[in-house]
């Protein structure tokens, strides 16, 4: 009987489309999977998002357009689904998926096929993408625009199919990212790599005048927005430029920057917060000096031109905002993957030129890769459940307000009693079901609000203890060690 090669066997030749279909549905898996209990509650920075994005009118030019794409979006899924983990996180699912879907097919145009898929994995793995995809605040829309215009670039730059109408779609895409903080950095960088290697200005020069009056109309077009919310007020600009009201000192400025730092790669410290951390591994920090010998090696390369220039713009901001980390996410997969490039060639060439031997070798890098996958997924996952830290920093109670009222009969009056600082947040929650009231403690003392039902934070219980009827009906709790009660619930 004749055996077949190795090359003729069905799963060998369906390799890549098995592979990448895996990691399509591995990457849905993690955005979406225990999205009830990670992260446990909201955090301070989306109890913000959720309020600016109530804000957001269809019906008019708004004032506040810093992260508008996202805030719009998270609006109406609010508005569908409640202030729940879907509701608040969906935008950030999408988003997420979005740009692990765009770096992928980037980094599959930039390396071959087996470099690709491995650097997929390990990006769409990484507890620094899944800190920023599973949170309902715009961290991940600087990622999601720099890997889609990265990506269109690719396209523009290598001629690909109907690549002169992908220069439209890039002006339309740069137009609408400059409402995300950072984003102009990524243009400077561009400019100046175009200025500086001779194939980039090959390109600029030899752009067609009709498409690029056609991307410019509709680049200005969607710009009048933020011209607006500039004008209205002026702030926004240095908001989108994450330049502090207040620069630091150069003292400061250094101890901040060795934070960034400190948040990046430093194994010793582990934290849970909005980022876990470390948000490299020591394998992909690794991979990232890797990377960086074989940049500074290839310097006179486009994709080096631009990636040093990029990074040499970028590693300073973060010292004015140690928490804007996620503007390094997508340059530091392109370079931990330039890495990674180069550890797997070295590796092949040890073996021959043979299937059998390609197979073999395989074998412990796939184990390599699992090592990595599993420890990322660890070490998310756990920080995010069984972390003390995490419990300071993410709030379940407008979760547990949202579950209340939705159980209560449709034309039952309810009272909900907060501090000032959480108002605003609750009020969101409180416009989508008519009788729903929100007051402060100190006001329900002088104002009792008419209410037959009552959701009262333990804090605000030695202002309108007198008021109350009777005791509590029920309490709602989780699982936290200390201060487990979030509210009491009193009914008439």
């Amino acid at each position: 009987m004749k055996i077949r090669p190795v090359t003729e066997w069905t799963l060998y030749r369906l390799r890549y489309k098995l592979a990448y279909a895996v990691l399509a549905i591995l990457t849905v898996g993690l955005l979406i999977i225990f999205s009830d209990a990670i992260p446990p509650g909201l955090s301070n920075d989306e109890q913000q998002s959720v309020i600016a994005s109530s804000q957001v009118t269809f019906n008019q030019l708004p004032a506040e357009i810093v992260d508008l794409p996202f805030h719009a979006l998270q609006k109406l899924s609010v508005q569908y689904f409640g202030i729940t983990p879907l509701g608040v996180r969906l935008p950030g699912v999408i988003f997420g998926a979005l740009t692990a879907l765009c770096t992928c097919l980037m980094i599959r145009r930039w390396f071959t096929k087996n470099v690709a898929l491995t650097a997929g994995v390990i990006f769409v793995t990484s507890a620094w993408f899944l800190s920023f995809a599973r949170l309902g605040a715009p961290f991940i829309m600087v990622p999601f625009w720099t890997s889609l215009l990265l990506l269109i670039a690719t396209y523009v730059s290598q001629e690909t199919k109907n690549w002169r109408w992908w220069r439209v779609a890039f002006s339309m895409a740069a137009a609408i990212s400059v409402y995300t903080p950072y984003m102009a950095y990524v243009f400077i960088a561009a400019g100046l790599a175009s200025i500086a290697q001779p194939h980039l200005r090959y390109l600029v020069r030899e752009n067609n005048k009709v498409n690029l009056f056609i991307g410019g109309f509709f680049f200005a077009i969607l710009l009048i927005p933020l011209g607006w919310g500039v004008y209205k007020n002026p702030s926004v600009a240095r908001d989108l430029l994450a330049i502090p009201a207040n620069l630091p000192d150069p003292l400061q400025f250094i101890r901040d920057f060795g934070k960034a730092l400190n948040n990046l790669f430093n194994p010793f410290n582990v934290t849970t917060g909005i980022l876990v951390t470390p948000a490299l591994t020591l394998v992909e920090a690794s991979l990232l000096l890797f990377g960086g010998w074989r940049l500074l090696r290839d310097f006179h390369s486009v994709r080096a031109h631009f990636l040093l220039i990029w990074a040499a713009l970028l590693v300073p901001i973060i010292g004015f905002n140690p928490a804007g980390t996620a503007v390094l996410l997508v340059p530091a997969i392109l370079v931990m993957t330039i890495g990674l490039n180069q550890v797997i060639g070295y590796w092949y060439r040890l073996f021959p030129r043979n299937p059998y031997a390609r197979l073999f070798a395989l074998l412990p890098l796939a184990l390599l890769l699992f090592t990595i996958v599993q420890a990322n997924y660890q070490r998310y996952v756990y920080a995010m459940l069984y972390s003390p830290s995490a419990g300071a920093v993410f709030s379940p109670d407008a979760f547990l307000a949202q579950q209340t009222i939705a159980k209560a009969p449709a034309n039952t009056p309810i009272a909900i009693v907060t501090d000032d600082t959480h108002a605003a947040l609750y009020s969101v929650l409180a416009s989508r079901r008519p009788g729903t009231i929100v007051t402060t403690g100190a006001n329900a003392k002088t104002t009792p609000p008419n209410a037959a039902e009552w959701l009262v934070q333990p804090e605000q219980l030695g202002f309108i203890s007198q008021t109350l009827p009777g005791k509590p009906t029920a309490q709602l709790v989780d699982d936290r060690k200390d201060n487990a009660l979030r509210f009491n619930v009193y009914q008439h």
